[in-house]
């Protein structure tokens, strides 16, 4: 059982590679930006990077629940491709690119108007306000070009190609790579942008990367065969059916980034119950001698200062634009994971397009044992990647940050969802495997319960009602993992999926 079975193995490792490679130089964009935010100095760095924690679950919950348009679109022209329909699944593109656009510019408005909003209730320091709101309004515009690369993504991941999107995303790293260093730091007649740069450049480069995909989609060995181009190809049954088939997995794609949302929500608790802790220690809230002492480092004022109250006041915003440790812990924590996220949904990804293909040829067995084979891959690889970040954290932590109070406070929760990297293979291949099978309804309820149920509230039970601290937080996420990978399994082996139509 344990067995490769080795034609299937390098079959998905054929059609997973280009994907592997594409989903993480295009998630590097946002490793990239952390990494760049990292070398400025601290009173931008580690606020900064906290900004860029918050504001990116913010993009994925509307660019993500959007580009699910990509799932619904791989898993219908995978069937057709799978049954020797190509015009049928250049129908499915055509109708698929332009519910993308139009549900982008909708989406696009509501976002940019929604940031400053959610800022304010995600968090109180005025730094990572400061910080985030512009980075995410910028990050917002992106929507667009995200959204409409997903729905070619999910066409040339259906017919087989996934090549594409892989030289699409790494065309648009190299780009943002350098775009990143003229905008964050400036160079020549630019001048430096710090974090609103790294918005900046990200934004430039997902552009470039949707051009990249248009480019591709006009070549005749595509276009002519599957003619998704027509006018005549338009059609709002097929919209509506890639609708129904898509917002499911879309309102998952929610709920994971609400539930990861409300985690980082408690773990900014934390800090801020620091802050108390710092006000409280050297006394802001009556005149001793700590206080002054206080007053003199963190403001830089002589003892003399008249006015007391003017002194509280300046104290305390000083104390809540302190730069937010365990948060941007958090932060780089979730980037070093998902190093391994991107590429076991890569994996899914050709197994979902496998799946499909298979059930398309009326061969469910082989259907079913793509899916098992994949997790094997992936329970290897990363199985071995955790094996790494639990023995050297401080190796792969160092490559993102310089400061030392947060790698500190970073690394035990590095080691247990370090640890966990067999499930999060299990749980991401599986999840991935039962789009293509067309079964996104299961998904989208199995992760509302799991994050309305445990990620978020049982985050706050065990780090803020039962003080266990930063460490609660991981606990709570170990559970979550358990459960999505033990439901994910169980479904896919009772074998339900095979009797979905898409």
């Amino acid at each position: 059982m344990l067995a490769f079975n080795k034609e299937r193995s390098r079959r998905i490792i054929i059609l997973a590679a280009p994907i592997v490679i594409a989903m993480f130089t295009q998630t590097a964009i946002n490793v990239v930006d952390t990494i760049f935010v990292g070398q400025l100095d601290p009173s931008y760095s580690i606020p900064g990077q906290s900004a860029l924690g918050f504001s990116l679950p913010l993009l994925w919950a509307i660019g993500g629940f959007l580009s699910s348009i990509g799932i619904g679109t791989q898993s219908m022209v995978a069937r057709r491709f799978g049954a020797n329909q190509p015009l049928d699944s250049g129908v499915v593109i055509s109708n698929s690119l332009i519910v993308a656009v139009l549900s982008s510019i909708v989406f696009t408005a509501i976002g940019w108007m929604a940031v400053p909003y959610f800022f304010d209730f995600i968090t109180h320091n005025e730094s990572v306000k400061v910080l985030g709101i512009p980075y995410a309004r910028l990050r917002i515009l992106g929507v667009m070009a995200m959204v409409t690369t997903a729905s070619f993504k999910g066409f040339f991941d259906g017919i087989g190609k996934t090549r594409v999107h892989m030289y699409a995303a790494i065309i648009m790293n190299f780009f943002n790579i350098g775009l990143n260093y003229v905008f964050i730091f400036g160079l020549g007649p630019i001048e430096p942008y710090y974090v609103t740069g790294a918005a900046i450049a990200s934004l430039i480069s997902t552009y470039v990367g949707v051009f990249v995909m248009v480019v591709w989609s006009m070549r005749g060995k595509y276009r002519k065969p599957h003619r998704y181009y027509r006018p005549k190809n338009v059609s709002f049954k097929m919209m509506w059916e890639l609708t129904k088939l898509s917002v499911p997995s879309g309102l998952a794609t929610v709920f994971v980034m609400s539930g990861v949302l409300l985690f980082l929500k408690i773990i900014g608790i934390l800090d801020e119950q620091a802050i108390h802790e710092n006000i409280a220690q050297v006394g802001l809230y009556n005149a001793n001698p700590a206080y002054l002492k206080f007053q003199n480092v963190l403001l830089g004022l002589p003892a003399s200062t008249p006015g007391l109250g003017f002194i509280h006041e300046q104290v305390f915003a000083v104390s809540w634009s302190a730069p937010p440790i365990f948060t941007t812990a958090a932060k780089l924590i979730i980037d070093l994971l998902t190093i391994g996220f991107v590429t076991t949904i890569a994996l899914g990804t050709a197994t979902a397009t496998l799946v499909s293909q298979s059930m398309g040829e009326g061969d469910f067995k082989a259907a079913e044992d793509y899916g098992w084979d994949s997790v094997k891959i992936g329970a290897a690889f990363f199985g071995t990647f955790g094996l790494l970040m639990i023995i050297f954290p401080e190796v792969f932590l160092n490559v993102l940050s310089n400061d030392a109070s947060v790698i500190s406070a970073a690394v035990p929760g590095l080691r247990i969802m370090a640890s966990l990297e067999v499930l999060i293979a299990t749980s991401l291949i599986l999840t991935q495997a039962l789009f293509g099978a067309g079964a996104t309804r299961f998904v989208m309820w199995v992760e509302l319960i799991l994050h309305g149920l445990c990620l978020a509230p049982l985050a706050w039970l065990l780090a803020i009602y039962f003080e266990i601290g930063f460490l609660g937080v991981w606990m709570s996420a170990s559970l979550y993992i358990f459960l999505l990978a033990g439901v994910m399994a169980w479904k896919f082996r009772s074998g339900t999926w095979k009797s979905i139509e898409v």
